[in-house]
């Protein structure tokens, strides 16, 4: 584990001797390692601007701009639609502006239909969208990299061989046109690190292959065992800290990397429960416990936080905000 930790800080060191510091300024054509990259994308944000409509409506640079002062290193591009000249025009939008401002994207698909019924039609479905992703894309920023899909939950739950082969398949079309971007699977059951030792590596992943997983993705529960959080006792601290060592022994196990594309501070979708001050707490702790795994991550999501109609930051939550966000 100790030697991985130096490899990748020994890439990290070489990386900023060679490209400047922000991802702003990033060689438009110079591939990242996984480990380089797992360094650059610190903390971020899930984000629904090319998600649902009011949200690409609303739309502007300045968020990107006020993200990146907020302390925001990437964020997450949630999609759920197929392919359109107007989606597309909206990403390239987005995506343009981010790397403009020192803010990494990553491109995500939810891929519903393939997760409700997974078959082949549906996966090659979700490996078409991917394709015609990656031929747009393909004379992008490596900066960019492709989450190939958002959870893996509802009935691929149960079909961990099925997940593996719609990867396979996946990653090998998406080679074709992009040998070296970064390509991001996750586990099944929500994206449960305990489930990374199940994942096939493609293989076509040509050593630019994170992994994806994620936890409190719809924020913590007072009673339930599996994600509860009250005061912070060392019992609710240790539901994080083993989850955390799952990833990092999958890590050293494989050789690639991981990041969370998603927790939560509270529990907004279901009671919103729990105080500012609570929140602000969870918050501090998970941001800290990641941080200092060295595991990046993305909270959930950008509406929680930021009012995009006016372009200004939610006054409540600016001690959440700034319990995720701020770097001690």
């Amino acid at each position: 584990m100790k030697k991985m930790v130096v490899a990748a800080l020994i890439l990290s060191l070489q990386a900023s001797a060679v490209f400047p510091a922000y991802a702003g300024e990033w060689r438009q054509d110079a591939a990242v390692s996984p480990w380089v990259y797992q360094s650059l994308l610190r903390r971020g944000l899930d984000v629904t601007w090319s998600e649902f409509p009011k949200q690409m409506d609303t739309y502007s640079e300045q968020m990107v701009k006020d993200f990146k002062a907020a302390g925001v290193s990437h964020v997450r591009i949630r999609v759920k639609d197929d392919v359109t000249p107007e989606l597309l025009y909206g990403l390239d939008r987005q995506i343009a502006d981010c790397l403009a401002n020192g803010i990494i994207p990553v491109l995500a698909y939810q891929a519903h239909e393939f997760k409700e019924n997974p078959c082949q039609e549906t996966m090659d479905q979700v490996t078409r969208w991917w394709q015609t992703m990656a031929e747009h894309f393909q004379g992008s920023s490596h900066l960019l990299s492709f989450d190939l899909m958002i959870e893996s939950s509802d009935a691929v739950n149960k079909m961990p061989e099925v997940l593996n082969q719609l990867y396979e398949q996946t990653v090998t079309a998406i080679r074709k046109t992009n040998p070296d971007r970064i390509i991001m699977i996750s586990p099944r059951l929500r994206s449960d690190p305990y489930y990374l030792h199940e994942l096939s590596i493609p293989t076509e992943h040509n050593g630019y292959l994170m992994a994806e997983w994620h936890f409190y993705a719809s924020g913590p529960d007072k009673t339930n065992e599996k994600k509860k959080w009250t005061t912070g006792t060392d019992e609710e601290k240790k539901l994080i800290t083993d989850k955390i060592s799952a990833a990092l022994e999958w890590q050293e196990q494989t050789g690639v990397p991981t990041w969370v594309g998603a927790w939560m501070p509270g529990n907004y979708n279901k009671g919103d429960d729990y105080s500012m001050e609570e929140q602000a707490q969870f918050a501090s702790y998970m941001a800290s416990a990641l941080s200092a795994a060295g595991i990046p991550f993305a909270v959930n999501a950008d509406t929680k936080y930021y009012d995009a109609g006016t372009c200004t930051w939610i006054d409540s939550m600016e001690p959440v905000v700034s319990a995720i966000f701020s770097e001690r």
